[in-house]
Parts: structure tokens; sequence; C-alpha cells
């Protein structure tokens, strides 16, 4: 089940969060995206598994955030969060962008299934543990017919 994120919802999201990102959001900030972006969870028997954060901006929406909890990937809760996430956006979105770690796989893999494509490349954009920076790949999925034609 897809619903939106509730204020109850914010420790099991952090604690997702966590679990894989090398430089996660706090708690805090989970907190205030809930009253500035949507904010959504998945959830499986009742509990939550992943979270999405998009942000609308007039006719264009930023994927911020997703994650499912590692336990819980690769059984296809990222795409079906992703998937009626973007279609509870109130906007109706003409695009909507995204970055990711060129690292990451399976995120590009799935945001790909998910009809985005690679534009452009961000140069040492996210930091890693190490200090080293990893670049980041900026993704566009086009949500109107007229706009699509565009990237053939």
């Amino acid at each position: 089940m897809i619903r939106l994120m509730q204020k109850t919802d914010l420790n099991i999201v952090s604690h997702i969060e966590q679990l894989v990102q090398t430089h996660p959001w706090t708690l805090s900030q989970f907190a205030e995206s809930l009253e500035s972006y949507q904010c959504t969870v998945i959830e499986k028997n009742g509990q939550v598994v992943g979270f999405c954060i998009l942000q609308s901006v007039l006719d264009e929406a930023n994927l911020l955030l997703m994650a499912i909890h590692p336990d819980q990937q690769g059984q296809g809760f990222g795409y079906k969060l992703l998937d009626e996430s973007i279609q509870l956006l109130k906007n109706n979105p003409v695009q909507i962008f995204l970055e990711v770690r060129e690292s990451n796989q399976p995120a590009i893999g799935l945001y790909e299934k998910s009809g985005f494509h690679q534009i452009d490349l961000r140069k040492n954009y996210y930091p890693n543990n190490d200090g080293s920076r990893e670049h980041a790949i900026i993704m566009v999925k086009p949500c109107s017919d007229d706009f699509s034609q565009l990237f053939k």
C-alpha cells in the first residue's frame, strides 16, 4: 500500500535512510519535508519499507529522495512507489528531474524502467565517506507526449 507519509512514520523513514545513504537526511529534515513536499511511503504487511519525496515547482518536479529498506530491495517496491508517487503529484508536471550516484546501478536501472533517461553529468557532486567525490547522473522523465518529442 502506498500512502502519504505521516509524522508517525518519521523514525522508520529516517532509519531506512541511514541504512542506504552515506550522508543521510536528519530526522528534522524529514519533518520539515512533510510541510513542503509530497512525501509518500510504501508498506508491506502494515510496515513502512520505503519512502519517496518529490518537490513540485510550477510545471516540473524533482525527485529529492527515495529509498527502500535493504531487506526489501529487488521486489518491485521501488518501481511501484515511484510510479504511484508520480501519479499523486497535483501539478501534473511536464517533466521530472532527479540526480543519482553514477555507481548506483540498481537505482539507475529502476529509473530507466520508469521512463527516465540521462541528460547530463554533474562531476564530483556526491561526497563519499573516504573524502573522495562521485559524479551525479542527471535524469529526466517527460510526462507529456508533447515534451517527450523533444528527446527523440
